[in-house]
């Protein structure tokens, strides 16, 4: 993870920045060969950037390696248990290995009875090891002791920004040179810069044989559906999904804020509920079709808001409890396990209280009207996504909400048959915990109009800041 302010907001301008270098790929065939990789991230609640020994959630200065130990059976055991997961990413650093090995060895061993451990360095600051002599000291203390288990697996570092891409995968070069006694397979190397740019790094052919590893982040972009977050990662991927490992990504599990907006819990298994749900499904979707295995960040953070689980207690009566269902859901639909949730929805207006509504109207053309709650289809709606916008389909009507080509603030929000028309595409914008709903013909905003009796229709109007076009988007059920 990046270190940021706020806990989240991150190097943008960075990854923004390198962004556009993952545009030039040398293509190579996608194949599922990573998805033996079901991974957590177990992190230090500081971050894993922390300057000095780094102290992963549960651990502390006074452990020893028996109590480290029994801190990892709990940790490891619990986070397995309720995600299905088998690969846990602990994070190394120089003071770590130098002054805490003896105790740090605990975890590891404990974690390494229990399945796959990727140990990943941190460089405190700047993308770049402060002292390569301390660092080559560092991983080779590491390699000899792991270098035999066969579950170990060594990220040569996290997010080499500091580095070019000719100096990076010289670096990488020399490291596999120095540890030529690890098994290629059981090296990962991140993509350069914020590890966004995977062809940079795998083009280069005396790497082959490595895993590479891709992070991507809801403040690496800005969009707003699920097709350019899938996109977005593909493209830092370009053709070495064979190879690929997502050792980061993540999404809030808890009720937070970002850039001072509060959001509560987020639903994951419905579509278009937020920006964060439109990441969350699009990754997930992506990876799972990729056939790319991944790492979730975290599984444990003291402290995150993107914690997928909480700890209380300590020691031998430690207890990680799930934050949010709906996100594990996507965590394991990433994996190639389940469905992934549904796209069918109920849609309620923020002033007026009452749920979009097909009120049984089969005609072409009728309005979308709206109600009181109520359990029939016709307040039931599919979210199709549509490149990068959605249709939005009655369940009991099977007509699709459409602008009509209506451009007159408060004219009606009609329903039609399906068809390509861009009358039926739409827009859905974040707004906190509600979003806004705008056609991509008219440019109007899907409006309750303040109107509050049953059967009343819902209008489109231009851009007016008010509740009446705020909406909120929940799971049907």
């Amino acid at each position: 993870m990046i270190r940021s302010v706020g806990g989240r907001a991150g190097r943008v301008l960075l990854a923004a920045a390198l962004a556009f270098a993952g545009a030039a790929v040398i293509q190579e065939p996608a194949r599922a060969d990573t998805l033996q990789f079901r991974g957590v991230n177990w992190a230090d609640q500081r971050d894993n950037f922390a300057d000095g020994v780094l102290y992963v959630s549960g651990l502390g200065a006074a452990d020893t390696y028996a109590t480290a130990s029994v801190v990892a059976d709990r940790v490891v055991g619990q986070l397995y248990s309720i995600t299905g997961a088998n690969t846990v990413r602990m994070p190394i650093n120089e003071p770590t290995v130098a002054t805490y090995w003896n105790t740090y060895t605990g975890a590891i061993d404990q974690a390494l009875t229990k399945g796959k451990v990727i140990l990943a360095y941190w460089a405190h600051s700047g993308g770049r090891p402060a002292d390569v002599a301390a660092y080559n000291r560092m991983w080779n203390t590491v390699v000899a002791r792991y270098a035999g288990n066969s579950n170990a697996y060594f990220e040569v570092i996290n997010e080499p920004y500091g580095y070019s891409t000719t100096e990076l995968n010289d670096f990488y070069s020399a490291w596999l040179t120095r540890h030529a006694g690890v098994p290629r397979d059981r090296v990962i190397l991140d993509g350069a810069g914020l590890a966004q740019n995977v062809a940079a790094v795998g083009r280069d052919g005396r790497l082959n044989g490595t895993l590479l590893a891709v992070h991507d982040y809801s403040f690496f972009a800005g969009f707003e559906d699920e097709t350019s977050w899938a996109n977005h990662i593909a493209s830092s991927i370009g053709g070495y999904a064979s190879r690929t490992v997502a050792t980061e990504w993540g999404g809030p599990m808890s009720p937070g804020s970002k850039n001072g907006v509060s959001y509560g819990t987020i639903d994951y298994n419905i579509p278009s509920g937020s920006f964060f749900a439109d990441y969350v499904r699009g990754v997930s979707g992506k990876l799972r079709e990729l056939g790319v295995g991944g790492v979730y960040w975290p599984g444990l953070r003291d402290g995150d808001w993107y914690s997928l689980t909480r700890r209380t207690g300590s020691g031998p009566d430690l207890t990680l409890t799930l934050t949010n269902p709906s996100g594990l859901n996507r965590l394991r639909y990433s994996w190639g396990l389940g469905s992934g949730g549904s796209t069918t929805v109920r849609i309620v207006n923020a002033a007026t209280g009452r749920y979009a509504d097909g009120l049984g109207r089969t005609a072409s053309g009728s309005d979308v009207g709206q109600g009181s709650a109520t359990a029939g289809f016709s307040q039931q709606w599919v979210v199709e996504n549509a490149g990068t916008y959605v249709r939005i389909r009655n369940l009991g009507t099977g007509l699709y909400v459409d602008g009509m080509g209506r451009t007159v603030n408060g004219s009606a929000a009609g329903q039609y048959t399906g068809g390509t028309s861009a009358n039926q595409q739409w827009t859905v914008v974040t707004d906190a915990d509600n979003v806004r709903v705008r056609n991509r013909a008219t440019g109007l905003y899907l409006d309750g109009m303040g109107r509050t009796a049953n059967g009343a229709s819902a209008g489109q109007y231009s851009d007016s800041g008010s509740a009446n076009q705020r909406w909120k988007i929940v799971a049907a059920g």
